[in-house]
C-alpha cells in the first residue's frame, strides 16, 4: 500500500528551471573585479591622461605669451606717455632764440630748441642707430650745453622714447606712420604746414609729432599704435 506524497515536500525541478540555473552569471565591470586592471587597461590610462595634461600645459603656454605680449604693450604705452609728456612739456616751453641769438632746427626727423635752462639746448632726434635700442628705430632725447653740432652724436645714456628691456626681452619698434612721412611737422599762425627744413623758425606755431610703435617679445608683438601729438609753441 502506497501512501499519499506529502503536499509540503518541494518538487522536483523540470529541465527547463535547470537549463535557466546553470546559466553563467555575467561578471562585473573591470573596476569592480577583483582581479585589478589589465596591462591594456593601464596603458590606455596612462595615453589619455597624457593627452589631456599636453593639451592643458599648450593653453597654459599660449596663454601665458599672450599675457606677456598684453603686458609688454602695456609697458611701452606707459614709456610712451611719460616720454611724450616730457616731450610736450618741453617743446611747449621752447624759446625763440637763446642768448646769443641762436634759433631753433626744425628738420623731417630732429627738433631742437634753446630750453628755459640756459645755456642748455633739447634735442629730440629719430635713429635707428641707438646703441641701447639693438638697432631698432626709436626717438632719443639729448641735452647739449649749447647749439648741439650737426650730425648729432647718439650716446648710450641719451634718453629714448620707448624702452628696450633686455631682461624681459621685449623690443620696441618706432616707425614712420607711412612711407616717408615726417616724424615731425611743423605749421605757421594759419595752421598751413611748413617746408623742412624750415627757413625761418621764428614763423612756427605749433609742432606735430607723428609714430607709429610696436613691441615685440621672444613669441609675438603686438598691433602698432599710432599716437600723433600737436603742440602749440608758446613763446613764439
Amino acid at each position: 500500500r502506497r501512501c499519499p506524497p506529502l503536499s509540503g515536500l518541494p518538487k522536483e525541478p523540470t529541465n527547463a528551471e535547470i537549463r535557466i540555473m546553470k546559466l553563467p552569471k555575467k561578471k562585473p565591470p573591470f573596476i569592480l573585479q577583483e582581479d585589478g586592471i589589465s596591462r591594456v587597461e593601464l596603458l590606455v590610462s596612462i595615453a589619455l591622461l597624457t593627452i589631456a595634461v599636453s593639451a592643458i600645459t599648450g593653453m597654459l603656454i599660449s596663454s601665458m605669451r599672450s599675457q606677456q605680449v598684453v603686458t609688454a604693450g602695456f609697458r611701452s604705452q606707459l614709456n610712451s606717455r611719460t616720454a611724450i609728456y616730457d616731450m610736450e612739456k618741453n617743446i611747449s616751453e621752447a624759446q625763440r632764440r637763446d642768448t646769443y641769438g641762436n634759433e631753433p632746427i626744425f628738420q623731417d626727423d630732429l627738433i631742437a630748441f634753446p630750453s628755459q635752462n640756459e645755456p642748455q639746448w633739447i634735442t629730440y632726434l629719430y635713429t635707428s642707430e641707438h646703441p641701447d635700442s639693438s638697432g631698432l628705430p626709436t626717438i632719443v632725447k639729448v641735452v647739449t650745453d649749447g647749439v648741439p653740432s650737426l650730425p648729432l652724436t647718439i650716446l648710450s645714456s641719451d634718453k629714448q622714447l620707448i624702452n628696450v628691456d633686455p631682461d624681459l626681452s621685449e623690443a620696441a619698434t618706432v616707425e614712420r606712420v607711412s612711407g616717408n612721412a615726417p616724424i615731425f611737422s611743423y605749421y605757421d599762425e594759419e595752421g598751413n604746414q611748413m617746408s623742412t627744413p624750415v627757413a625761418n623758425p621764428r614763423d612756427v606755431r605749433s609742432v606735430e609729432i607723428s609714430f607709429k610703435s610696436t613691441v615685440s617679445t621672444g613669441h609675438a608683438q603686438n598691433e602698432p599704435t599710432v599716437s600723433t601729438i600737436k603742440i602749440n609753441l608758446r613763446n613764439f
